[in-house]
């Protein structure tokens, strides 16, 4: 590109050629970059080329002319005017996904006070001078919309510069539209005097421009361009309507100019004041608009997170939980935006502490494989924690950092009412552990209380009279008997877990540390569902006694009949 701007200096006359390899060298630039980069979406870089080439377009053909005619051909004009659209097309591409369209407001303040100060520029400087060049109407409009599309393209590279500090590619892209702005700027000083000469100071900010544009492709930045931030910028807070007041006082200054005009001789710069006038206005619109829609969406979640606390505060279990989190993720997303929504309890031992600290926007291949091969139809989501377990909420980044603060609110209101649960449960399962104690103290049977983890929980006293052991703590209830009789406790406890799950009922024959042998009965009573008791209770009765007195009774029966009597008679008698 310098070789081919040194020919345009030093041979003028090859201009034509000198734009057509300038333009192409800086449109290659960009789809080499895509090439090499790989931004996250590069369909604004690829229109961003086809912006340039629609303006070497424009340069050849305006090369084409006689250096003495100031007159641009037709093909020229409809070249640069296609332009804008295109570059207006990769801006919103280029910016879709940064920090400050979540809050355009200052943009259109700076939209609004550019327009202003395009217009004072065009009033008291442009305007007459190109008056005593003899220039028609037509051709003041078109200045007009050159540079106004120059001080707009201008106004947004500079806010995404300050949207993405330490980005060199967006630096280049504001320094770029800064060139455009002084080329237009110098053609229309130089149109009443016969023209541009090929080889001027427009013709070095044209060169800036594809040189700056080019050359941002060509840096690791412009990936980062398209890529969203890895945390949601906070959005900052209006300064007591500063912005808005500036906003009226951009909307009030053209009528201001337009009554000023015609009180001091005749209105002359009619055309150009209309325009400016009703960009102002529209981003007035814009502004309220934003202003409203802001407004009813914090009213939808003010709503929204008090009907999910009122919920949250009777809610019994974490099922009952879950339901309301999905239900206020629902009202707090936008109604057509495709989301999904996974509650999840049983991965927290799984997951990184960073992760169950704070909620995050992340990609979807970062979180557990179970998760993401159900989510994998979505980019991004979002990750909550709550008290026992993860709340990912799957959807677009926009959606996901929008209602990134509302979504965290619910996320804490679930997170106390499981706490609130679990403590519930627990005084509950202590109290129950207290009355089973009391009761049980003085009883002959053993009770037991079994966790889902077959761990006893809890004991009572009569344990140590009945089995001669004290369970040793989280020990599970195979583990308390001799290695021997393990086998036929596993084989109730499996069929008090699967088959009969309630009263079910089993007699063993248990071997003490001392070597005897005591003969219980076993009694399985499921009552995992119940929320004071949480477990399996396993009563143990000792019939060892009551067995041997029944087998001494059937002895003596038998030994009382004339049978019995006859053959110990024979065996005393051949003995």
């Amino acid at each position: 590109m310098a070789a081919l701007a040194t020919v345009l200096f030093v041979r003028p006359g090859l201009d034509s050629v000198a734009w057509a390899g300038i333009g192409l060298a800086s449109a290659g630039a960009i789809v080499a970059g895509i090439v090499r980069y790989r931004p996250r979406r590069s369909s604004p870089w690829w229109a961003l080329s086809a912006a340039l080439v629609a303006m070497m377009l424009g340069d050849f053909a305006y090369g084409l002319v006689a250096p003495s005619d100031a007159d641009p051909p037709a093909l020229a004009q409809l070249s640069y005017l296609a332009m804008f659209p295109i570059v207006a097309i990769a801006l919103i591409g280029l910016t879709r996904e940064t920090a400050f369209l979540d809050d355009r407001s200052r943009l259109i303040d700076l939209l609004a006070l550019g327009t202003a100060g395009l217009l004072a520029g065009w009033v008291f400087i442009a305007s007459p001078r190109l008056a005593g060049g003899g220039m028609t109407a037509a051709d003041w409009s078109v200045q007009a919309a050159f540079t106004l599309g120059d001080v707009i393209l201008l106004v947004v590279t500079t806010r995404l510069v300050t949207a993405t500090p330490r980005n060199v590619s967006a630096v280049l892209l504001a320094v770029g539209a800064a060139g455009m702005l002084a080329g237009d700027v110098a053609y229309g000083i130089g149109r009443p005097d016969g023209g541009l000469q090929p080889g001027g100071p427009a013709d070095a900010a044209y060169v800036l421009l594809y040189a700056a544009w080019g050359a941002a492709a060509l840096l690791p930045s412009m990936a980062r361009l398209t890529a969203p931030p890895r945390q949601p910028v906070a959005v900052r807070e209006p300064v007591h309507g500063l912005g808005m007041a500036l906003l009226l006082a951009c909307v009030a200054f053209a009528p201001l100019l337009l009554l000023v005009q015609a009180l001091t001789g005749g209105v002359h710069d009619g055309p150009m004041i209309a325009i400016a006038s009703a960009i102002t206005l529209a981003l007035l619109v814009v502004r309220l608009s934003d202003a409203i829609a802001k407004h009813a969406g914090a009213l939808r979640r003010e709503r929204a997170l008090r009907q999910t606390g009122t919920v949250l505060a009777g809610a019994a279990d974490a099922g009952q939980v879950a339901d309301a989190v999905r239900a206020a993720v629902r009202t707090l997303l936008p109604g057509d935006a495709p989301h999904d929504i996974v509650v999840d309890f049983s991965l927290t031992d799984l997951l990184p502490l960073g992760e169950l600290s704070a909620p995050r926007v992340q990609p979807v291949a970062d979180i557990p494989p179970l998760w993401a091969e159900r989510l994998a139809g979505h980019g991004d989501v979002l990750v909550c924690p709550l008290d026992a377990g993860v709340l990912y909420v799957a959807a677009g980044r926009r959606e996901l950092v929008t209602a990134l603060d509302a979504v965290s609110v619910v996320a804490g209101q679930a997170a106390l009412a499981l706490a609130r649960i679990g403590l519930t449960e627990a005084a509950g399962r202590r109290d129950s552990d207290e009355y089973l104690r009391a009761v049980t103290e003085h009883a002959g049977d053993v009770v037991l209380v079994l966790d889902d983890d077959q761990r006893i929980r809890y004991t009572s006293p009569t344990v140590a009279e009945v089995l001669g052991i004290w369970p040793a703590p989280f020990a599970t209830l195979r583990e308390i008997v001799a290695p021997q009789d393990r086998d036929q406790v596993r084989r109730t406890v499996e069929r008090a877990r699967t088959e009969d799950r309630d009263g079910t009922r089993d007699t063993w024959s248990l071997r003490r540390p001392d070597g005897t042998r005591v003969l219980v009965e076993v009694i399985f009573r499921d009552l995992r569902d119940d929320r004071l008791v949480r477990g399996m209770v396993v009563t143990l009765r000792d019939v060892t006694e009551r067995r041997r007195a029944e087998h001494e009774m059937l002895r003596r029966a038998f030994n009382d009949t004339p049978a019995a009597q006859n053959r110990d008679s024979s065996s005393r008698k051949f003995h």
